[in-house]
C-alpha cells in the first residue's frame, strides 16, 4: 500500500479483505486468463492458474467476479478475459473448493451511424457516430489511452489510407452505465471511382472487413468470448448527375442452427440510399466439429458485406 504497487494477487486480496471488512462477503478465486489457457474441469492443477480475483457469490445463480487491476472493466461484468472458463474459488471457512464457470449471458452491442454526402468527383464527406457498449467499450478505451491520437484514428479507419479522420470527440468514457460514443467527421476517397462510375461500399467504421476464418481446417473449438450484436446504419445522399447502376440485394443469412443470423436492409429514398446491416450472434462458443458450417457462413457473410453500391453518370 505504501508503495501503491503490487502483483494480481496482492491487489486483488486488498479488494476482498476491504470488501469483507464492508460487509461484503467475498472469497479470492484461482483462475486462468485467455491468453494463459482455460481451466480443465475434470484435471485441473496449478499450472493451468495465473491469476487470483475477488469472487462475491449472491445465489444460486447469480456472482460478481471481480478484477481491480482491470482499469476498464465494471464491476457487474465478467471480465472479458476469463470468459467461458472456471475459477477455483476457496471458502477456506467451510472448507469448501467449487469450480464456477464463468459466462456472460447478455448480448454485447456495436452501433455505428453513418449520414454523409457522396460527391460527384467521387469522395465522400460526413459524420459518424460509433456506439460502442460493454466490452468493447473497454477495448476502445483501453485503446485510446495506450495510442496516440493519429494511431487511435488509423485504428478505427483499419489503416485505410482512402480513409480520413478529421476530427474525433468521446463522450461518456468515465459513466459505467452508458456506452462509449465516438463522434466522428471524415473524408473518405471512393476507390475505382473513373469518369464514368463511382463505387462504394457502405459497410464503414467497422473490423468487419476480413473473415477471421481463413483456414479450412481447425483443430481447437471457437470461443468469441460472449454473444454479440452488430448494427450498421446509414444514409448517404447520391452524387449528383449520377443514378444507381447496381444495389445489394436485401438478404437474410442465418447460420444452419439459427446461431447467427446476418440481415441487410438497403434500398433509395428521395435522393438517399439508406442501410441497415444487422448481424446477431446467439452464442459465443462452437465445437471444433462445426467448423465446416463456420467456414462457409463467414465467408459468404463478409463477401456480402463487402458488396458495392454503383452509380452511373447520367
Amino acid at each position: 500500500m505504501e508503495e501503491k504497487s503490487g502483483s494480481w494477487g496482492e491487489i486483488n486480496m486488498i479488494l476482498n479483505r476491504l470488501l469483507n471488512l464492508a460487509g461484503v462477503k467475498a472469497y479470492p478465486m484461482l483462475v486462468s486468463t485467455r491468453d494463459n489457457g482455460k481451466i480443465l474441469s475434470n484435471f485441473t492443477n496449478i499450472y493451468q492458474i495465473n491469476k487470483l480475483v475477488s469472487y462475491v457469490p449472491v445465489d444460486s445463480t447469480k456472482y460478481y467476479v471481480l478484477d481491480a487491476t482491470d482499469k476498464y472493466n465494471v464491476y457487474n461484468e465478467v471480465p472479458f478475459d476469463l470468459l467461458n472458463s472456471y475459477g477455483l474459488y476457496l471458502n477456506k471457512p467451510k472448507n469448501e473448493y467449487p469450480l464456477v464457470f464463468m459466462k456472460n449471458g447478455a448480448q454485447v452491442r456495436q452501433a455505428v451511424f453513418i449520414n454523409a454526402d457522396i460527391n460527384p468527383d467521387g469522395t465522400m464527406n460526413g459524420t459518424a457516430q460509433i456506439s460502442s457498449f460493454s466490452y468493447h467499450k473497454g477495448t476502445r478505451l483501453e485503446l485510446h489511452k495506450m495510442l496516440d491520437e493519429e494511431k487511435y484514428k488509423q485504428y478505427l479507419t483499419e489503416n485505410d489510407n482512402n480513409l480520413k479522420i478529421t476530427s474525433l470527440q468521446l463522450e461518456d468514457a468515465e459513466v459505467d452505465s452508458l456506452p462509449l460514443m465516438q463522434n466522428v467527421n471524415f473524408k473518405l476517397d471512393l476507390p475505382g471511382t473513373d469518369d464514368k462510375y463511382i463505387y462504394f461500399n457502405p459497410n464503414l467504421f467497422t473490423s468487419l472487413h476480413s473473415n477471421p476464418f481463413l483456414s479450412k481446417e481447425r483443430v481447437s473449438d471457437i470461443d468469441f468470448g460472449c454473444s454479440n450484436i452488430y448494427t450498421i446504419n446509414g444514409r448517404y445522399k447520391m452524387p449528383a448527375g449520377y443514378k444507381i447502376d447496381a444495389m445489394p440485394k436485401m438478404e437474410t443469412l442465418v447460420m444452419h442452427d439459427r446461431s447467427i443470423i446476418f440481415k441487410r436492409i438497403i434500398g433509395e429514398q428521395d435522393g438517399y440510399i439508406v442501410v441497415n446491416y444487422v448481424i446477431n450472434y446467439k452464442k459465443s462458443l462452437y465445437s471444433h466439429a462445426d467448423y465446416a458450417d463456420i467456414y462457409a457462413y463467414f465467408k459468404q457473410m463478409t463477401e456480402m458485406l463487402n458488396e458495392q453500391i454503383v452509380f452511373k453518370k447520367i
